[in-house]
């Protein structure tokens, strides 16, 4: 059955409008548009969509901006945080083979061990902050010199002081992130503010389309829409990469959109090699999966957060 595979990026739903307009002009000025009714009975006016276009992306390059500005921060709270929690696996590592075999008693240490006596350690900055401080806390409340973590932390010139300064620090960054983070929220609601009812204008005309040219729906294809008869549905797919991992992705549908559904960057390879420079997908951004896209490597650089992208595969 045949279907229309509408873009999901504003750039490329812009260019449909576009599309469609000409086609409505010049057909309007050549014995009539087919779309003519259709726009009276719908209250639609081309010319205000693409008004509303253009300032729908001028929101969408704030919250891009802003997007950046979060995940500049992410990487500057990473370069202060990463280094110290390493040293607290080998602390925690550490405490482990003296505790045993009661190693529930890391519990007093701030760590989670499971029933088979494996440590948990949480994938979120603010868990692992609590981890860092409980231990901290735990050592000092050991009178000097007698806190069973202090031959670890001498033989390996470690400062618990320096580390939770370093902490600190990181959180000011992941402050900011998150503020960055809510600013583009706010330009992208205010784009989709604007955006949306546009959308929906292009599913109205194109499924008027697809009716008026039953049995012949490539026709459709003239005013800039993709149709597919492949004869199973394409189906969305969320993916999860996890830390400083990667997937290789096929069957991907041409004309559809990657969106990264998640909480950090990813990096997309087109094809089945990472060579070459990647393309960076901000988490709320989108990607349009034009010719050579059907197959693609997405790349996780993160070593806190699992990421994930939504695509929508052939069936």
């Amino acid at each position: 059955m045949a279907r229309i595979i509408y873009p999901d990026t504003l750039a490329e739903q812009r260019i449909l409008l576009d599309l469609v307009t000409a086609k409505h002009i010049f057909d309007a000025a050549h014995g009539g548009s087919a779309l003519t009714a259709l726009l009276a009975e719908k209250n639609i006016d081309l010319a205000a969509d693409a008004a509303a276009g253009t300032g729908a992306a001028m929101y969408e390059a704030s919250s891009k901006l802003f997007m950046r500005d979060a995940e500049n921060n992410v990487q500057q709270r990473d370069l202060k945080f990463d280094p110290v929690f390493s040293r607290t696996r080998g602390e925690v590592q550490f405490l482990k083979t003296f505790l045993k075999p009661n190693v529930r008693r890391l519990g007093e240490w701030g760590i989670t061990v499971d029933g088979k006596g494996r440590i948990n350690y949480p994938s979120e900055f603010i868990p692992r902050v609590t981890i860092i401080r409980a231990i901290k806390t735990k050592h000092d409340s050991y009178p000097a010199g007698t806190s069973p973590l202090l031959p670890y932390l001498t033989e390996h010139g470690i400062d618990l002081g320096a580390d939770a300064a370093n902490v600190t620090a990181s959180e000011v960054y992941e402050a900011l992130q998150l503020d960055a983070r809510r600013d583009a929220e706010l330009k992208t609601q205010a784009k989709n503010n604007s955006w949306n009812p546009v959308v929906q204008h292009l599913h109205d005309i194109g499924d008027y389309l697809m009716k008026l040219h039953n049995g012949s729906q490539k026709k459709l294809g003239d005013y800039g829409f993709t149709v597919d008869d492949s004869p199973r549905a394409p189906k969305e797919r969320i993916s999860i990469i996890k830390l400083l991992s990667q997937i290789t992705l096929k069957g991907i549908v041409i004309g559809s959109t990657l969106t990264n559904v998640g909480t950090t960057l990813v990096h997309i390879y087109k094809g089945t090699s990472t060579a070459g420079t990647p393309i960076v997908v901000n988490p709320n951004e989108k990607l349009g999966m034009t010719k050579g896209f059907s197959a693609i490597i997405v790349l996780n650089p993160s070593a806190l957060e699992s990421a994930k992208v939504k695509t929508l595969m052939t069936g």
